[in-house]
Parts: structure tokens; sequence; C-alpha cells
């Protein structure tokens, strides 16, 4: 398209709509971090042995799945089925990176499971993409099978708002103790 075109669409995908895709961007990206705790939330319910594993591995899922959902995929797969999953994105929102996320560690799960932290990232980052150039349809099938329910999802969310909120107010117990006690008392110090 046009570049004036494509520009229209990127501030149409930004602004606060069912998209709200700046929300991702935002300094301390909170989209991202709601996003990364609901996907995780949901790995360990519905894969949960994968869950297991890469919490035993020590790899979290934001270490693999952030550039998932700040590019939409499209970094992260081949383009044919890139367009694709942003196609659907364009027409579902962001529920169809959940879904792809969760379809794409499932068919990966066995494979997934015999590597160390450091096998499964190199696994996602060079071997899943492969998978797919052929018969990118196979993925895309596999995601309309997983669910992601909206009332979960929001359940979640506030969730996270709390934990965030928790996190906050002792943050700034801490820095007031900080400030009380570590802090020399005598000025010309």
């Amino acid at each position: 398209m046009p570049e004036e075109d494509a520009f229209a669409v990127l501030l149409c995908l930004m602004r606060d709509n069912p998209y709200s895709l700046r929300h991702l961007y935002l300094p301390g990206m909170p989209a991202l971090g709601l996003a990364l705790f609901q996907l995780d939330r949901l790995l360990q319910v519905q894969l949960p042995e994968l869950h297991a594993h890469l919490v035993a591995q020590g790899l979290s899922t934001a270490t693999f799945a952030s550039p998932w959902f700040l590019t939409l995929f499209l970094a992260s797969l081949p383009l044919p089925l890139a367009t694709r999953i942003f196609d659907m994105f364009m027409a579902e929102g962001l529920e169809v990176i959940f879904r792809v996320s969760v379809a794409l560690l499932l068919a990966n799960q066995p494979d997934l499971l015999q590597l160390d932290m450091e096998g499964m990232l190199q696994f996602l980052q060079k071997s899943v993409p492969e998978q797919f150039a052929d018969d990118p349809g196979r993925l895309l099938t596999l995601s309309d099978h997983v669910t992601v329910p909206a009332r979960r999802m929001k359940r979640l969310q506030k969730e996270y708002m709390s934990l965030k909120a928790k996190e906050k107010h002792e943050l700034g117990g801490m820095k007031s103790f900080q400030v009380a006690h570590v802090l020399p008392t005598n000025p010309s110090l």
C-alpha cells in the first residue's frame, strides 16, 4: 500500500481502540507486561508440563514471547505465515497472538521438554520458524483449537493490576526506608 495509507493504518493500530498497540510501547511497557503475565498463566493451565519445565529451567515467558507480542510475529515467523497472523489480528485483535503463541508451544512441546534453557531459546528462534515455512496453515489450524477465555483474561488482568499495585506500594515503602535509614543525616556529607 502507499506510504500514507500504511501510516494511517499504523495510527489506527496505535490509538485507543480495540487494538491499542501504543500501550505495548509506553514507558514501562505496561500492556506487554500484562500480556506476558496472561500468557504465562495460560501456559500454566493449558500446558502445565511445559510450564513446569520452563520454570525448572529458569526460562521466563518474557524471554521468548516478548518479540511475539511486540512485532505480532512479523519478526519471528516466515513472512507468509506472519502476514496471515497479522490479517487475523486485524480481524480479531490481540487474542490471536495468545492463541498462536499457545499453539506454537503446543506443537513443539515434545521437543521443548527435552531441552535446557539455552536449547529451548535456540529452538524457538531458529527451528520453529523453519517448521512452518512450507505449511503455514498448520499452525493456524492448531491455533483455531486453542481457547483464550475472555473471562479468564479479565480475571488475570485484575490479578496483574493488583500485583503491580502491591509492588508499587512495597517499593514506595522501601524508598522511604532507604531515605530514612541509609542516607547520611550529616548535611555536610
